[in-house]
């Protein structure tokens, strides 16, 4: 009897952990990067995205649904320091959800924008460009924000949602605390194309009120594909638009992008190429030449050249 009961918890358990899983993941870029001519540095990031690492897991409930969870962290492989605060050791995201394959998922804990989650992929090469990295930047509602509640929903006929709100604390990637900050995203896959609107209802923490709106499309006509982008911050930072074309060819992917705002007059374009190495690994070279109209952080020319690894 005893040894039935053994084998019986010993059963119970096998299966208890084949539904779950945990993952190790991270991304480690490191290049080489000579800003108007100034002495070429290796620096973590050289073409604009960063470091990270992190833990990510799934447990299947049964009934379609699953409980995830992810805790991501970002470092400098150059000097092998943490990007973090004395408060926030995964400063990139911290959250748990419960998922239904019918019903769609809720996330809380810090996480990306609704806004971030709209715009990823639509910058000229990453998230931002040097003319407008301090500036516009084409993202107006930030790219995390922490004590966040956020909901996905399934895809109908190709048209997903996406709804949050942040009940207190800071966004990053915006200069003034928030006080809170509502978003509603829509998104559209169908074929080629896809298409992403978002907006938002923000409070400061000086109690100003702003309703940004970003939108942008992608095609994808076989032989290259084109990207248009719009965004409106509603505040001083202003509004504009940036667009982009891939051209993959074999193991390269070559592109070129542009980005303007209207309201400070600061544009930039950029051109490169990502070579892959192998599914994880690829090499990048990039040129950029940004006009910060008097911003002179976000002036001049910037040239980079280094390698990304997925692990």
């Amino acid at each position: 009897m005893k040894k039935s009961l053994i084998a019986l918890a010993a059963l119970a358990a096998t299966a208890s952990f084949a539904q779950s899983s945990v993952t190790l993941y991270g991304l480690a870029n490191i290049g080489f990067q000579s800003t108007n001519g100034s002495k070429t540095a290796l620096v973590g990031g050289a073409d604009g995205s960063d470091s990270r690492w992190g833990f990510r897991g799934t447990e299947d409930l049964g009934g379609g649904l699953s409980a995830n969870f992810t805790f991501e962290a970002g470092f400098k492989p150059d000097t092998g320091t943490i990007d973090n605060t004395a408060t926030q050791t995964f400063q990139r995201q911290s959250w748990v959800s419960l998922a239904s394959k019918s019903l769609g998922e809720v996330r809380l804990g810090r996480q990306y924008t609704v806004g971030f989650n709209g715009s990823i992929g639509t910058m000229p090469s990453t998230y931002t460009d040097p003319a407008l990295a301090t500036g516009l930047g084409f993202n107006a509602m930030g790219s995390r924000s922490n004590d966040q509640i956020q909901y996905r929903s399934v895809a109908f006929s190709g048209f997903s949602v996406q709804a949050s709100t942040q009940l207190t604390g800071d966004t990053s990637g915006l200069a003034t605390p928030l006080a809170k900050q509502n978003e509603l995203g829509l998104a559209y896959v169908n074929g080629p194309l896809t298409a992403n609107l978002t907006t938002a209802s923000v409070t400061s923490a000086t109690g100003v009120k702003t309703s940004p709106v970003g939108a942008n499309a992608t095609y994808n006509f076989g032989s290259f594909s084109a990207m248009l982008g719009y965004v409106d911050t509603d505040s001083a930072k202003g509004k504009g638009y940036v667009a982009k074309a891939y051209v993959p060819a074999g193991a390269h992917s070559l592109f070129v992008g542009y980005a303007k705002n209207d309201t400070t007059k600061a544009d930039a374009y950029e051109i490169g190429d990502f070579y892959s190495l192998s599914k994880r690994t690829r090499l990048y070279a990039l040129y950029a030449n940004g006009n910060g109209n008097g911003a002179a952080a976000t002036n001049g020319k910037r040239i980079s050249a280094g390698v990304t690894h997925a692990f």
